[in-house]
């Protein structure tokens, strides 16, 4: 008996994404990279394939926002120890919290190499090289404070609001960090920016000297 296989265009396109998934991970140990334009230069079919990923990846992020709530308000409810109920509470910041953030910049990025793609980006902007330098930099080294270790994050004092218990996560796996008392943060870029009221631009050039 002959078994013949047929793979949908959804199909392919999510084995196109795993492809170019584990391309930018070897990119990003390399010592020579490409930036996001070469790399649309040597996949253009990626032009075609971006929108749907990035629909894909917010309805991800709306599920996983729903779940994170829904352990939070059971843990509200259904737990009356105290350190428990803050045990766990820890928990799905650390987990849920790291997770949302990590698909919060794939989006972005998504998004970044959609405007590259249709040539919407301005003549005269930061590059790719400048601009992942400046996300290359560990977000802990912008803090004069101790940090304790907690699973995977880093918590300290918010450096955004006054508060005295800390709330303030960073994730260093993505180099990302999010405050649980005033709900801001992102990356190391975003965290300048609120930190100084600086633009996109100027926290770039901030955090890579110039």
């Amino acid at each position: 008996m002959i078994i013949t296989t047929q793979k949908t265009i959804k199909e392919l396109s999510w084995e196109f994404y795993d492809h170019a998934f584990d391309l930018e991970q070897e990119w990003r140990k390399s010592s020579s990279r490409l930036n996001d334009k070469e790399l649309l230069e040597i996949f253009p079919e990626a032009k075609e394939i971006i929108p749907e990923k990035i629909s894909e990846w917010e309805e991800k992020r709306a599920d996983f926002s729903d779940i994170a709530k829904e352990k939070l308000i059971l843990i509200k409810h259904w737990i009356s120890d105290g350190f428990s109920r803050w045990f766990w509470r820890e928990w799905v910041k650390v987990n849920e919290g790291e997770e949302l953030l990590k698909i919060d910049i794939h989006i972005v990025r998504l998004k970044r190499f959609l405007l590259i793609a249709e040539g919407k980006i301005p003549k005269g902007r930061l590059t790719e090289e400048e601009i992942q330098r400046a996300l290359d930099v560990p977000i802990e080294t912008l803090l004069n404070q101790p940090l304790r270790k907690a699973g995977k994050a880093l918590v300290g004092l918010c450096p955004l609001h006054n508060e005295k218990h800390p709330s303030f996560y960073i994730y260093q796996e993505t180099n990302s960090c999010w405050c649980y008392g005033c709900n801001r943060g992102g990356d190391v870029i975003n965290l300048v920016r609120l930190l100084h009221g600086h633009s996109f631009k100027e926290a770039v050039k901030y955090l890579i000297g110039k």
